[in-house]
Protein backbone atom coordinates (compact mmCIF):
# COMPACT_ATOMS: atom_id res chain seq x y z
CA UNK A 1 0.00 0.00 0.00
CA UNK A 2 1.32 3.41 -0.90
CA UNK A 3 0.37 6.95 0.35
CA UNK A 4 -0.93 9.41 -2.26
CA UNK A 5 -2.90 12.24 -0.47
CA UNK A 6 -2.45 13.69 2.98
CA UNK A 7 -5.22 16.00 4.18
CA UNK A 8 -3.83 18.74 6.75
CA UNK A 9 -5.15 21.09 8.90
CA UNK A 10 -4.43 25.07 8.22
CA UNK A 11 -1.09 24.09 10.64
CA UNK A 12 0.21 21.43 8.35
CA UNK A 13 -0.82 18.89 11.33
CA UNK A 14 -1.66 15.60 9.15
CA UNK A 15 -5.41 14.35 9.46
CA UNK A 16 -5.80 11.62 7.22
CA UNK A 17 -4.18 9.72 4.43
CA UNK A 18 -5.58 8.38 1.46
CA UNK A 19 -3.85 5.41 -0.25
CA UNK A 20 -3.68 3.68 -3.73
CA UNK A 21 -6.43 1.68 -3.04
CA UNK A 22 -8.94 4.98 -2.55
CA UNK A 23 -8.41 4.04 1.31
CA UNK A 24 -8.75 6.72 3.71
CA UNK A 25 -6.87 6.25 7.19
CA UNK A 26 -6.93 8.20 9.83
CA UNK A 27 -3.58 8.78 12.06
CA UNK A 28 -3.94 6.15 14.11
CA UNK A 29 -4.98 3.78 11.02
CA UNK A 30 -2.30 5.04 9.18
CA UNK A 31 0.64 4.58 12.12
CA UNK A 32 -0.67 1.11 13.04
CA UNK A 33 -0.71 -0.31 9.74
CA UNK A 34 2.90 1.18 9.12
CA UNK A 35 3.95 -0.47 11.99
CA UNK A 36 3.48 -3.56 10.76
CA UNK A 37 5.23 -3.45 7.60
CA UNK A 38 2.11 -2.12 5.23
CA UNK A 39 2.71 1.14 4.27
CA UNK A 40 5.46 1.56 1.66
CA UNK A 41 8.13 4.37 1.94
CA UNK A 42 7.00 5.21 5.50
CA UNK A 43 7.90 5.14 9.42
CA UNK A 44 6.63 5.46 13.15
CA UNK A 45 8.51 8.20 15.30
CA UNK A 46 7.53 8.95 18.53
CA UNK A 47 7.37 12.43 19.96
CA UNK A 48 5.68 13.76 23.44
CA UNK A 49 2.70 14.58 21.81
CA UNK A 50 2.01 11.17 20.51
CA UNK A 51 3.32 8.86 17.21
CA UNK A 52 3.34 10.02 13.94
CA UNK A 53 4.14 9.02 10.67
CA UNK A 54 7.07 9.75 8.84
CA UNK A 55 9.00 9.09 4.78
CA UNK A 56 12.19 7.09 4.85
CA UNK A 57 14.88 8.67 3.99
CA UNK A 58 16.30 8.25 0.16
CA UNK A 59 12.55 8.34 -1.02
CA UNK A 60 12.23 10.42 -4.10
CA UNK A 61 10.66 14.51 -3.11
CA UNK A 62 7.08 13.42 -4.87
CA UNK A 63 6.65 10.43 -2.70
CA UNK A 64 7.55 11.84 0.62
CA UNK A 65 4.57 12.66 2.80
CA UNK A 66 5.24 16.53 2.74
CA UNK A 67 5.49 16.81 -0.54
CA UNK A 68 1.50 14.91 -1.38
CA UNK A 69 0.06 17.09 2.09
CA UNK A 70 -3.05 19.70 0.69
CA UNK A 71 -4.37 21.28 3.61
CA UNK A 72 -8.83 20.86 4.35
CA UNK A 73 -9.21 24.44 2.80
CA UNK A 74 -7.68 23.95 -0.13
CA UNK A 75 -9.35 20.50 -1.06
CA UNK A 76 -12.65 21.85 -0.08
CA UNK A 77 -11.97 24.54 -3.50
CA UNK A 78 -12.84 21.39 -5.36
CA UNK A 79 -16.16 21.71 -4.38
CA UNK A 80 -16.96 25.20 -6.22
CA UNK A 81 -13.88 25.17 -8.82
CA UNK A 82 -13.79 21.19 -9.92
CA UNK A 83 -10.68 21.89 -12.39
CA UNK A 84 -9.29 24.67 -10.59
CA UNK A 85 -7.08 22.54 -7.74
CA UNK A 86 -3.81 21.87 -9.26
CA UNK A 87 -1.54 19.86 -7.37
CA UNK A 88 0.31 15.95 -8.82
CA UNK A 89 -1.12 14.25 -5.60
CA UNK A 90 -4.88 15.51 -5.82
CA UNK A 91 -4.34 14.63 -9.83
CA UNK A 92 -3.44 11.36 -8.69
CA UNK A 93 -5.99 10.63 -6.32
CA UNK A 94 -8.69 11.95 -9.10
CA UNK A 95 -7.61 9.82 -11.63
CA UNK A 96 -7.69 6.81 -9.68
CA UNK A 97 -11.24 7.73 -8.90
CA UNK A 98 -12.29 8.41 -11.94
CA UNK A 99 -10.89 5.00 -12.74
CA UNK A 100 -12.59 2.83 -10.27
CA UNK A 101 -15.66 4.99 -11.06
CA UNK A 102 -15.62 4.08 -15.20
CA UNK A 103 -14.74 0.29 -14.06
CA UNK A 104 -18.24 0.28 -12.17
CA UNK A 105 -20.17 1.34 -15.47
CA UNK A 106 -23.48 3.02 -15.77
CA UNK A 107 -24.53 6.65 -16.70
CA UNK A 108 -22.76 9.90 -14.88
CA UNK A 109 -23.31 12.72 -13.39
CA UNK A 110 -20.46 14.86 -15.59
CA UNK A 111 -19.54 18.71 -14.28
CA UNK A 112 -16.65 20.66 -15.99
CA UNK A 113 -16.19 17.53 -17.94
CA UNK A 114 -15.55 15.28 -15.09
CA UNK A 115 -17.30 12.01 -14.46
CA UNK A 116 -17.79 12.73 -10.66
CA UNK A 117 -20.77 10.04 -9.49
CA UNK A 118 -23.10 7.57 -10.91
CA UNK A 119 -26.55 8.62 -11.82
CA UNK A 120 -27.56 5.68 -9.81
CA UNK A 121 -25.89 6.94 -6.90
CA UNK A 122 -26.82 10.36 -6.84
CA UNK A 123 -30.14 8.92 -7.34
CA UNK A 124 -29.74 6.77 -4.42
CA UNK A 125 -28.55 9.72 -1.79
CA UNK A 126 -31.60 11.86 -2.93
CA UNK A 127 -34.89 9.55 -3.01
CA UNK A 128 -34.67 8.50 0.72
CA UNK A 129 -35.53 12.52 1.51
CA UNK A 130 -37.61 13.05 -0.99
CA UNK A 131 -40.68 13.85 1.36
CA UNK A 132 -38.42 15.87 3.27
CA UNK A 133 -37.89 17.90 -0.39
CA UNK A 134 -41.25 18.64 -0.75
CA UNK A 135 -42.04 19.58 2.80
CA UNK A 136 -39.50 21.89 2.94
CA UNK A 137 -40.02 23.46 -0.76
CA UNK A 138 -43.55 23.47 0.39
CA UNK A 139 -43.24 25.65 3.20
CA UNK A 140 -40.87 27.86 1.60
CA UNK A 141 -43.09 28.47 -1.61
CA UNK A 142 -40.19 27.39 -3.77
CA UNK A 143 -40.13 25.17 -6.52
CA UNK A 144 -39.50 21.73 -5.25
CA UNK A 145 -37.78 20.30 -8.63
CA UNK A 146 -35.06 23.35 -8.38
CA UNK A 147 -34.68 22.41 -4.62
CA UNK A 148 -33.65 19.19 -5.84
CA UNK A 149 -31.62 20.18 -8.47
CA UNK A 150 -29.62 22.31 -6.27
CA UNK A 151 -28.78 18.67 -4.42
CA UNK A 152 -27.85 17.07 -7.12
CA UNK A 153 -25.24 19.60 -7.76
CA UNK A 154 -24.06 19.69 -4.44
CA UNK A 155 -24.03 15.66 -3.83
CA UNK A 156 -22.28 15.12 -7.58
CA UNK A 157 -19.77 17.44 -6.38
CA UNK A 158 -19.52 15.98 -2.88
CA UNK A 159 -19.11 12.91 -4.42
CA UNK A 160 -15.07 12.60 -5.28
CA UNK A 161 -14.28 13.80 -1.89
CA UNK A 162 -17.05 12.66 0.46
CA UNK A 163 -15.18 10.00 2.47
CA UNK A 164 -12.37 12.47 3.07
CA UNK A 165 -14.74 14.53 4.37
CA UNK A 166 -16.60 12.72 6.45
CA UNK A 167 -13.06 12.05 8.17
CA UNK A 168 -11.76 15.47 8.22
CA UNK A 169 -14.50 17.74 9.14
CA UNK A 170 -15.21 17.10 12.99
CA UNK A 171 -11.51 18.25 13.38
CA UNK A 172 -13.16 22.18 11.63
CA UNK A 173 -15.48 22.07 14.56
CA UNK A 174 -15.90 26.43 15.02
CA UNK A 175 -15.23 27.35 11.59
CA UNK A 176 -17.11 28.33 9.02
CA UNK A 177 -17.13 25.19 6.91
CA UNK A 178 -19.91 23.78 4.46
CA UNK A 179 -21.86 20.59 5.81
CA UNK A 180 -24.66 17.85 4.76
CA UNK A 181 -26.79 16.67 2.04
CA UNK A 182 -27.15 20.32 1.37
CA UNK A 183 -23.23 21.63 1.77
CA UNK A 184 -24.45 24.71 3.90
CA UNK A 185 -22.05 26.76 5.00
CA UNK A 186 -22.44 27.17 9.05
CA UNK A 187 -22.50 31.08 8.94
CA UNK A 188 -24.87 31.31 5.95
CA UNK A 189 -27.01 29.09 8.47
CA UNK A 190 -26.38 31.59 11.00
CA UNK A 191 -27.51 34.17 8.62
CA UNK A 192 -30.67 32.45 7.91
CA UNK A 193 -31.66 31.63 11.61
CA UNK A 194 -30.82 35.90 12.64
CA UNK A 195 -33.26 36.68 9.34
CA UNK A 196 -36.24 34.47 10.95
CA UNK A 197 -36.52 32.29 7.79
CA UNK A 198 -35.50 29.20 9.35
CA UNK A 199 -34.61 28.06 12.86
CA UNK A 200 -34.01 24.24 13.32
CA UNK A 201 -34.65 25.25 17.18
CA UNK A 202 -35.79 27.93 18.62
CA UNK A 203 -35.24 26.71 22.01
CA UNK A 204 -31.31 26.64 21.40
CA UNK A 205 -30.03 29.39 23.67
CA UNK A 206 -27.03 28.86 21.25
CA UNK A 207 -28.69 29.93 18.05
CA UNK A 208 -29.70 33.16 19.99
CA UNK A 209 -25.77 34.34 20.92
CA UNK A 210 -23.63 36.45 18.61
CA UNK A 211 -21.30 34.29 16.09
CA UNK A 212 -18.27 32.24 17.93
CA UNK A 213 -16.72 28.74 17.08
CA UNK A 214 -19.02 27.52 19.97
CA UNK A 215 -22.22 28.60 17.91
CA UNK A 216 -20.91 27.15 14.99
CA UNK A 217 -20.35 24.51 16.38
CA UNK A 218 -23.57 23.70 17.70
CA UNK A 219 -25.27 24.52 14.10
CA UNK A 220 -22.96 21.48 12.77
CA UNK A 221 -25.05 19.54 14.83
CA UNK A 222 -28.31 20.85 12.92
CA UNK A 223 -26.80 20.57 9.64
CA UNK A 224 -25.58 17.34 9.63
CA UNK A 225 -29.36 15.89 9.93
CA UNK A 226 -30.78 16.02 6.33
CA UNK A 227 -33.96 17.54 7.30
CA UNK A 228 -32.52 20.59 8.74
CA UNK A 229 -29.95 20.48 5.91
CA UNK A 230 -32.60 20.79 3.14
CA UNK A 231 -34.71 23.19 5.31
CA UNK A 232 -31.49 25.77 5.32
CA UNK A 233 -30.63 25.19 1.69
CA UNK A 234 -34.61 26.24 1.00
CA UNK A 235 -34.47 29.01 3.35
CA UNK A 236 -31.49 30.43 1.28
CA UNK A 237 -33.24 29.98 -1.88
CA UNK A 238 -36.08 32.07 -0.53
CA UNK A 239 -33.94 34.75 0.53
CA UNK A 240 -32.72 34.88 -2.51
CA UNK A 241 -36.11 35.69 -4.12
CA UNK A 242 -36.93 37.88 -1.19
CA UNK A 243 -33.78 39.86 -1.42
CA UNK A 244 -34.10 40.27 -5.26
CA UNK A 245 -37.59 41.04 -5.81
CA UNK A 246 -37.41 44.76 -5.14
CA UNK A 247 -34.94 44.52 -8.45
CA UNK A 248 -36.16 41.84 -10.01
CA UNK A 249 -38.91 38.52 -9.91
CA UNK A 250 -36.86 35.34 -9.95
CA UNK A 251 -39.66 33.03 -8.66
CA UNK A 252 -39.58 31.52 -12.45
CA UNK A 253 -35.97 31.91 -13.12
CA UNK A 254 -34.59 28.80 -12.44
CA UNK A 255 -31.37 29.25 -13.71
CA UNK A 256 -30.35 32.61 -11.94
CA UNK A 257 -31.72 31.05 -8.42
CA UNK A 258 -29.29 28.13 -9.14
CA UNK A 259 -26.41 30.63 -10.04
CA UNK A 260 -26.91 32.83 -7.31
CA UNK A 261 -27.20 30.01 -4.75
CA UNK A 262 -23.77 29.00 -5.68
CA UNK A 263 -21.93 32.29 -5.37
CA UNK A 264 -20.44 34.29 -3.01
CA UNK A 265 -23.38 37.04 -2.36
CA UNK A 266 -23.99 39.48 -4.53
CA UNK A 267 -25.57 43.07 -4.30
CA UNK A 268 -29.50 42.83 -5.98
CA UNK A 269 -29.75 44.30 -9.39
CA UNK A 270 -31.93 44.19 -12.35
CA UNK A 271 -29.44 42.15 -14.23
CA UNK A 272 -28.28 38.89 -13.12
CA UNK A 273 -26.57 36.55 -15.20
CA UNK A 274 -26.62 33.13 -14.76
CA UNK A 275 -23.23 30.93 -15.31
CA UNK A 276 -22.09 27.38 -16.44
CA UNK A 277 -23.62 25.90 -12.87
CA UNK A 278 -26.44 27.81 -12.99
CA UNK A 279 -27.34 26.31 -16.33
CA UNK A 280 -26.69 22.60 -15.91
CA UNK A 281 -28.68 22.71 -12.60
CA UNK A 282 -31.58 23.86 -14.19
CA UNK A 283 -32.04 22.58 -17.30
CA UNK A 284 -30.01 18.74 -16.40
CA UNK A 285 -30.49 18.23 -12.84
CA UNK A 286 -33.84 19.32 -12.95
CA UNK A 287 -34.95 17.24 -15.24
CA UNK A 288 -33.40 14.80 -13.29
CA UNK A 289 -34.92 15.63 -10.16
CA UNK A 290 -38.76 15.78 -11.78
CA UNK A 291 -37.30 12.28 -12.95
CA UNK A 292 -36.48 10.98 -9.36
CA UNK A 293 -39.09 12.52 -6.95
CA UNK A 294 -42.05 12.36 -8.71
Amino acid sequence: MKIILVVTDSKRKNLVFVSDKLDILSLDEAVKLAKEGKIEGTHTVRRSSGVFLRTNKNIPRSQELETMALSFSQLSSFHDDINGLVSTPFSNYLKLYENALRARGGDFIIIDARPLATKEDIKNKLQPHKNIIFEAADHFHIDSYLLGAILIDEIARTAPLENIFNNVTVNFLGRNTSLGIAQMKTDTAYDLVKSNLYNPNPNDEFLKHKLNPAVRSRLYEYLIQPKHSIFFAAAGIRSLINNWKRFINLENRPEILATLYSRKYKDPHVKPESNERGLQIANEFYSLAEQWLK
